[in-house]
């Protein structure tokens, strides 16, 4: 199967070293409007780089296409990919705005190509465990969930992730991971409210989202980008149940991609018994991510894990935390 990558920045690299360790997959060409980003990937992986997105399509006739370009762009190349019936798989968030959103979702609907979101907490390890109790229902009825996700800045100020009309800083860049593993575990959301303050880039780097689930459940999502020099790259989840309570923490380097030193933990305490301490078995998550999306691209079907419908409701989330951050005020979904 062969697969390109649109977009060389940071998040390439975790994409391209998945392809790499999977049977049956190559990855044939990487473009980059910037030459130098797509001939360093090129030449590490031995394949061809281009600028220009079409000829890259073009030439190399792939299968599948992994978009990895600047949130505010997605829907431009999710297009492009469906106009050449190339299937694809889309970093996160979905798009910038719940308009764009909703335009690319319909492209897909009205399209023949498999189209998934990469939110890759849905594949984590740790995260699946969680899932996975929760679906066998040892945790009991949910008390509270709470989630953090937390570092230093990535990058300089002047990327466009740090713009709050392109990248949206942190509201939109860490928090759209846990937004989305609260509707995959909790389901469909109610109302929210942000309580949340920015810093010099103007954009909501520091936020504590408040929220309520349709079935009742309540959760906090917290993130910060403002964490001082040093500061590892975190998150944890902790859930307080009837039959559980269950604490997720994950450590790695100045940043998601610094993976190999990285360290995490899980503790359950079940109800009558005690403390459990779980050995979390880690794994390339941008490998599994990957390998199903290739199998639902070789089935032809679309994938069932995430949903194009479930990432604009997400998005729609983002939106109404953003809106009730800036009016200071609880917003229905």
């Amino acid at each position: 199967m062969k697969v390109v990558i649109i977009g060389c920045g940071l998040i390439a690299r975790s994409h391209a070293q998945a392809l790499s360790e999977i049977n049956g997959a190559e990855l044939v060409g990487v473009c980059d409007r910037r030459i130098e980003a797509a001939q360093s990937i090129a030449n590490e992986y031995k394949c061809k780089a281009y600028t220009d997105a079409t000829d890259l399509l073009v030439d190399m006739k792939p299968d599948a296409a992994v978009i990895c370009v600047p949130t505010y762009y997605h829907n431009h190349y999710v297009k492009l990919c469906a106009k050449h019936g190339i299937h694809v798989l889309c970093e996160k968030p979905l798009e910038r705005t719940v308009e764009a959103c909703v335009d690319l979702v319909n492209t897909v609907k009205t399209s023949n190509i498999v189209f998934m979101t990469a939110q890759v907490v849905r594949f984590w390890a740790g995260y699946v465990d969680i899932k996975e109790m929760l679906d066998n229902d040892e945790i009991g009825n949910i008390y509270m969930m709470h989630l953090r996700r937390v570092s230093s800045k990535a990058g300089q100020y002047g990327q466009w992730l740090f713009k709050p009309e392109l990248g949206g800083g942190a509201m939109y860049d860490m928090l759209v991971h846990d937004v989305d593993f609260l509707r995959y575990a909790a389901g469909p959301f109610e109302k929210c409210y942000a309580n949340a303050t920015k810093d010099e880039t103007q954009c909501y780097n520091n936020v504590m989202a408040n929220i309520i689930h349709k079935n009742g459940i309540h959760a906090v999502a917290e993130v910060s980008f403002t964490m001082q020099t040093g500061y590892p790259f975190s998150f944890s989840v902790n859930i307080v149940g009837t039959k559980a309570t269950v604490e997720y923490n994950y450590s790695a380097g100045a940043t998601i991609a610094d993976r190999a030193n990285s360290k995490s933990e899980m503790k359950i305490w079940r109800k009558d018994i005690g403390l459990e301490v779980k050995q979390i078995k880690m794994y390339d998550a941008y490998k599994r991510q990957m390998e199903y999306f290739l199998d639902c691209v070789k089935e032809n079907k679309q994938p069932e894990i995430i949903t194009p419908e479930q990432s604009l409701e997400v998005i729609t989330m983002i939106d109404a935390l953003y809106r009730s951050a800036e009016a200071g005020k609880i917003i229905e979904i």
